[in-house]
């Protein structure tokens, strides 16, 4: 008889642990699972480079193709390139690929341009004649009429020298104003985005 308690005992306290140890081995698991996607969100809010939806990368052909909207949001009054803007966000392109983009303008008030230009410390109020840093790296009229509302234009360029460059806006007091943001042409060929 003392043998069967001792026997029915051990096998209770077995039991106890086995299952004190799943529950807390379930427990490390949502803790874990609680990191990793706490690490994920604080990586996005730092704003790690992705490839957006509107971005596509295609290293067989050593293409970028990218859909630039102007005025997409209210960030920044309108005056944004899909929603990024004074440096908030910043494009990645590999050296020597040829990039397209696709740019429309959503904003329903006010023309805007894009340009490919070097990157300033204090940007003017107007361009008397801007001049990309690669050729066909600007759109039409950039900074006089650009791209009236709801109308797009597609330009087409070979980022050729790594280095760090401005996406711009031409049209009189949108640079100054925030209409801006970093765009880098990646020696190690890196490409995405850096989205707020």
């Amino acid at each position: 008889m003392r043998y069967l308690t001792t026997t029915l005992s051990l096998a209770l306290a077995i039991g106890l642990i086995a299952c004190g140890g799943a529950a807390e081995e379930e427990g490390d698991m949502e803790a874990d699972t609680a990191a990793m996607e706490e690490a994920t969100a604080e990586e996005a809010a730092a704003g790690g480079m992705t490839t957006p939806e509107w971005m596509t990368v295609d290293e067989n052909a050593r293409t970028v193709t990218m859909e630039i909207d102007a005025g997409s949001n209210d960030a920044n009054n309108r005056w944004n390139f899909n929603g990024m803007y004074a440096d908030n966000g910043s494009i990645t392109v590999p050296e020597g690929y040829e990039v397209t983009i696709d740019f429309s303008n959503s904003d329903p008030t006010q023309p805007h341009s894009l340009g490919i230009d070097e990157q300033m410390d204090q940007w003017p109020a107007t361009f008397d004649n801007p001049q990309p840093v690669f050729e066909g790296a600007i759109t039409a009229d950039a900074a006089t009429s650009g791209t009236p509302p709801n109308e797009s234009e597609t330009i087409t360029f070979t980022a050729g020298e790594a280095g760090d460059y401005s996406m711009v806006c031409y049209i009189a007091g949108h640079a100054v104003a925030g209409m801006v943001i970093p765009f880098h042409v990646s020696a190690e060929g890196e490409a995405g985005a850096v989205v707020p």
